[in-house]
């Protein structure tokens, strides 16, 4: 589930900031991703329950700890949703011009929504279909623009804004590795964890890498960071330049059909967040009401629905990718924090991923655009705040 929309959405503005050094900005990304990964691989196989971060920081007797991971993740789901269908109206619009791309952004996400509803099997398999279709046509994208590359576009690797531009790169790009760790988010519903979360987790980043790296180099090669840098669509530019017009499609569909996945991807697993949060009366209870037939949270999966839905109508891309990345950051340092607590006999891997993660994510989040932090930021702690003064004037309320 990482490999969606994100290459196309994020690719022009994390050039923008990393230059040439994209392509190291991406790995970059993809270390602190994989170091995750291991981490949320560790937690999952010792308490195989829906939640992630929320309940693995619950498990360790930090309730506070796990509301603002919880509260984070569903902050980066709904912008990742918003984000990815104002990526999707876009690509559109470069062939249907004057499209409306707020409104459209937000009836694709409605749409997906209702597909939600039906719950997880339906989900996964359509899930499944739409990746292998994405993979399918970057491959040809691939294959068709590589005899368009210039070498001298990849060059300098480090690019010529310096190791701070490859960082800034990096912590925008970031957003696209989401996706790794779905698996132990929904755990519970994973048949033998031990197993096969650690090996999804492990195999999806490389994958992953090797697809980024190598769509990132073909398009970097046709069109040069200078030129990547002004767009919101460079694919589409790249595959209209190394091949015509037929290129431009295979790029149009690939990003539709990525953006539905990941829509598709980041409802189902914040809907599976919602569940134990509103179970621990942490969000309204009613929200974790699981409906029988579908054996979905049907009432959750609505309301996010909704939110992203409303906020395409109002919010623009770029912004949007930013506070998602700076959303995501707090969910993977609350993560790394609870893999050091676990005991040493339930360990799979050294601490040190852990750490490494911590430091990653220490570092990514100063090299995000500072006004994006602030805005994520900020709403954790008004978040967080309203918890404490609701909490507190229940307390007294009992009381009396």
């Amino acid at each position: 589930m990482m490999v969606g929309i994100g290459i196309f959405a994020t690719f022009g503005a994390a050039t923008e900031a990393a230059g040439s050094g994209i392509l190291v900005a991406i790995l970059l990304g993809g270390s602190v991703a994989l170091a995750t990964g291991i981490s949320a691989a560790q937690l999952g196989v010792n308490n195989p329950t829906e939640g992630g971060a929320f309940t693995w920081a619950r498990d360790f007797d930090h309730p506070t700890l796990g509301f603002i991971a919880g509260s984070g993740y569903l902050g980066k789901n709904l912008v990742s949703m918003s984000v990815i269908a104002l990526a999707f109206a876009t690509y559109l619009g470069q062939v249907i011009p004057g499209l409306p791309a707020h409104i459209v952004a937000a009836a694709g996400v409605l749409a997906i929504t209702g597909l939600n509803l039906f719950g997880i099997h339906l989900t996964s398999r359509v899930l499944i279909g739409l990746l292998a279709v994405v993979v399918a046509l970057l491959a040809l994208y691939g294959a068709a623009a590589l005899h368009a590359v210039d070498a001298g576009h990849l060059a300098p690797i480090l690019g010529n804004k310096g190791a701070l531009g490859v960082a800034a790169g990096a912590a925008i790009f970031f957003w696209t590795w989401d996706g790794f760790m779905r698996m132990a988010i929904m755990a519970g519903e994973v048949k033998q964890p031990r197993r096969t979360i650690p090996i999804a987790i492990g195999g999806g980043v490389a994958i992953a890498a090797v697809i980024f790296v190598g769509t990132g180099a073909i398009t970097l090669g046709v069109l040069g960071a200078d030129e990547i840098g002004r767009q919101d669509t460079p694919m589409l530019a790249a595959a209209q330049k190394a091949t015509g017009q037929w290129g431009s499609w295979v790029i149009l569909a690939a990003a539709i059909v990525a953006a539905l996945a990941e829509i598709l991807g980041d409802l189902l697993s914040a809907s599976r967040v919602v569940l134990p949060m509103a179970e621990a009366r942490e969000l309204p209870a009613w929200l974790g009401k699981i409906h029988a037939r579908s054996r979905s949270p049907r009432r959750a999966v609505l309301a996010l629905g909704l939110l992203s839905a409303g906020a395409d109508l109002v919010f623009d891309l770029r912004p949007l990718i930013e506070v998602g990345g700076s959303f995501m950051l707090a969910w993977y340092f609350i993560t790394h924090y609870a893999a050091l607590q676990l005991p040493v006999r339930k360990r799979l891997t050294s601490p040190i991923f852990s750490w490494y993660g911590i430091v990653g994510c220490i570092g990514l989040t100063i090299a995000m655009p500072h006004a994006a932090v602030l805005i994520a930021a900020g709403t954790l702690a008004a978040l967080t705040v309203s918890r404490w003064l609701l909490r507190r004037t229940i307390l007294r309320r009992r009381a009396a």
